[in-house]
Order: C-alpha cells, then structure tokens, then sequence
C-alpha cells in the first residue's frame, strides 16, 4: 500500500509485516546510489522526515533507523533497486488496539535478531489493524513535492 508516490520515489507501507509500527520502505526504480539526482537526494531526505514526523506524532517513536540494503537482489539473481527501510524504533511501550507493543531489542540494530525465531521481533498485529495503521499514516502524510 502506497503512502505516496511521484516520478522518482514510492513510499510503500509494509502491510506485510509490521514489526516496528510505522515501517516503510522508500524506493526507486534507479540500480544503483550513484544513479541518483541531486534532485531526488533531496526528495529522498524530505520523505524520511516527513515519515520521521509521522512516527513521533502518531505512535511516539522515539528514533529511526534508515537503511540501504540491497545485497538480496544479487543474492536471489534479481535485478537490484536503491530503496531505503524506514524502521521506527521505540524505547517505550506503545499502546494501540488494546496491546502492547514493547521493541525487544531497542538500541540495537534492527536486523541482529531477524534470523533467529526465538529472539527476532514478532509481528503482533493483525491484517486488520495493519490497514489501520496505514490508514492513520495516509490520512497524516502531509508531504507534497514542490515542483
């Protein structure tokens, strides 16, 4: 589900998989960071702080990690894209849908634990309440690109 698009970047909700409310994943159609404009660098800034002040409004995300990985395209033989995770992370519960959702591991890289099923971070939400967690942040994303 998109939250935004435009001729060089779409910002995509992660309705699969929610993990760490809010994240997203900004992606390009360019193959390689080199690829990119100036003009789109700055596209790319103003999108991560606009999902940064989402997060802090909607869910008081307290940081975010932003991060390029794109090593799986060559890994699985696919044609690699530059996209960005967009990962809030939380040193305080957050209480939404009448749970808690506590971020195991803040403090530390998001991916550590992501192999392992019995450290990793669980995904507690329901297809349901991820629609609504996206529907929170379309009905908030103010951004409009400036032309």
């Amino acid at each position: 589900m998109n939250l935004y698009e435009s001729k060089n970047w779409i910002v995509v909700f992660e309705e699969w998989c929610q993990e760490f409310p809010g994240q997203c994943i900004i992606s390009s159609t360019k193959e390689s960071l080199y690829d990119l404009t100036s003009e789109e660098w700055i596209e790319l800034g103003s999108l991560e702080k606009e999902l940064e002040r989402i997060c802090k409004k909607l869910f008081n995300a307290t940081m975010f990690n932003f991060a390029c990985l794109m090593n799986n395209a060559y890994k699985d033989n696919e044609k690699p894209h530059v996209h960005f995770h967009f990962i809030p992370r939380y040193k305080d519960e957050l209480k939404i849908f009448n749970k808690v959702y506590k971020d195991r591991h803040f403090g530390y890289n998001f991916w550590k634990w992501a192999l392992s099923k019995f450290k990793s971070q669980k995904d507690i939400f329901t297809k349901d309440e991820h629609i609504k967690i996206y529907e929170k942040m379309k009905e908030e994303f103010k951004y409009q690109k400036k032309h």
